[in-house]
């Protein structure tokens, strides 16, 4: 396989070399904005702005069978693809099944306590304030998902991870501890800033009387040992699988947060978006298929045209968090050279993800993409729809995705022209609701995950995320580690 790998990204650079002077503007536009996009209930998928042409295109198409990947997919909806460095399975579609696996049961009985855990809080009136203590996958999705929902906020909710304790201190400060609960969301309960917040949020409970610090705090991991050796009590305690990973998380009850505020049907409405995609993945030829389109693209620009950045700018105000999400699911899963086999990947892999809420990076990052001299793949998220309140806004996008692929050449002003050419998409929302939220989410989980199948990795472990942490711990135990590398006016103060 991996021969095979090697043949195709050999292709790829030829096939690359022959789309060097290549510009969007010379392909047939009008034409192309017919024939490449793809519609779906939830959203309208663009991309007749890219920066490759009809024979290319359709060699691109041939790939996934070559490897196999709907089998993989496959797999994957079932639960049985291997996450191998880890041992174990990998689960996250699963979560928002609703047909029970075998072995995974626990899934089903875990969201009857989602359910009633929003009764329970809901019932507790004067809880106002809800500390939520999470990092990585355990907060971006949550924080996500809060920011998406417009809704009146009866109870404040606080996302906190910072290893300064800075973050848990000004939010403490908006608090009072009988108006407060705590939850802690983390796989092992090992992570050194969850454990560092979580001793600062208990001492500021144990200073007030007549309160139990232990009634107002939940957790959510996948060692039931570890919320018990905190005092966690069982009935506060939520248990993942080990076989979620961290980056897939928010379809299980590490979302809890971002519901608190609505109910437990807002959250299934937000797994029923995603199962869609995941029945539309798996039933659509590669031609119709998002996903699998987005992942070949992917690997096009990087092995191909050497375009080893990609934007991500969402033009609604509610996805202003959904880039830096994207960013972590990508690069912590495709951010490798090599595989678990110890195979070398023979492509250009996972490349930079950046970009933001796209009005505030027009006035920043786009005079870079515009005039610098590095190209910039992109998509474009945004909402199209009869709302005459956020008409200008998709608008705009539009422009900007002209300006950044068209370019304009001014020839009696040369510094005012622009250069164009960078491949573009458009994802066209329909509406702002969860089901289109878990639908678009899951359309990245799956091209992420195909990508990595093209490239030859393992998407879902994170060992160079690991080596930090382990760092980290080397030079807490061993106050001579840092001493070695550092000058002593750069080590930490004691």
């Amino acid at each position: 396989m991996n021969d095979l790998r090697t043949q195709i990204s050999e292709n790829l650079s030829k096939l690359g070399k022959q789309h060097v002077d290549l510009k969007i503007q010379d392909l047939p536009i009008k034409q192309k904005i017919i024939d490449d996009v793809i519609s779906t209930p939830y959203l309208n998928f663009d991309f007749s702005k890219q920066r490759i042409d009809k024979h290319a295109f359709e060699w691109l198409l041939t790939i996934p069978d070559q490897l196999n990947l709907r089998d993989h997919f496959s797999m994957l909806l079932d639960g049985k693809f291997d996450n191998p460095s880890e041992k174990r399975k990998v689960s996250h579609t699963l979560y928002r099944s609703f047909e029970e696996k075998k072995g995974f049961e626990q899934i089903f009985s875990e969201r009857n306590k989602i359910s009633n855990f929003f009764e329970r809080v809901h019932s507790r009136k004067n809880i106002k304030n809800l500390i939520c203590i999470g990092i990585g996958g355990s907060r971006l999705g949550p924080e996500l998902l809060n920011e998406f929902q417009a809704r009146k906020e009866t109870i404040n909710i606080y996302f906190c991870s910072s290893y300064d304790l800075l973050e848990l201190k000004d939010a403490l400060e908006r608090c009072d501890q009988s108006e407060t609960i705590v939850l802690a969301s983390s796989k092992s309960f090992t992570t050194s800033e969850i454990l560092k917040n979580l001793a600062f949020v208990k001492e500021w409970f144990q200073n007030t009387d007549g309160i139990d610090y232990l009634d107002q705090l939940f957790g959510v991991s996948s060692d039931a040992e570890a919320m018990n050796d905190l005092g966690i009590k069982k009935e506060n305690q939520f248990i993942v699988l080990e076989s979620l990973g961290g980056r897939y998380s928010l379809w299980s009850s590490i979302s809890l947060p971002a519901f608190i505020n609505s109910d437990y049907k807002a959250y299934q409405s937000f797994l029923e978006g995603a199962h869609y995609a995941d029945k539309y993945v798996m039933e659509n030829e590669w031609k119709d298929n998002i996903s699998m389109i987005m992942a070949l693209l992917s690997v096009w620009n990087t092995s191909a045209l050497g375009i080893n950045n990609h934007g991500i700018f969402t033009y609604n105000y509610r996805m202003r968090s959904f880039t830096t999400y994207v960013a972590q699911l990508s690069m912590e899963s495709n951010g490798k050279s090599i595989n678990s086999d110890s195979i070398p990947s023979p492509f250009s892999t996972s490349p930079l993800i950046w970009g933001g809420y796209g009005i505030d990076c027009q006035h920043s990052t786009f005079q870079w993409m515009m005039q610098g001299k590095i190209h910039t793949s992109c998509d474009f998220i945004g909402l199209n729809n009869t709302n005459e309140q956020l008409k200008d806004s998709y608008h705009m996008l539009l422009s900007q995705v002209l300006a950044m692929t068209l370019g304009e050449n001014n020839k009696k002003e040369p510094h005012k022209s622009v250069r164009g050419n960078n491949p573009c998409s458009v994802i066209q929302l329909h509406s702002l609701d969860l089901k289109t939220l878990g639908f678009l989410i899951a359309l990245y989980e799956h091209k992420v995950f195909f990508e990595g199948l093209i490239l030859g990795l393992n998407s879902f472990d994170q060992w160079g995320v690991q080596l930090g942490k382990k760092l980290a711990s080397s030079s807490k135990e061993n106050s001579e580690f840092l001493s070695k590398y550092f000058s002593s006016e750069l080590l930490p103060k004691s």
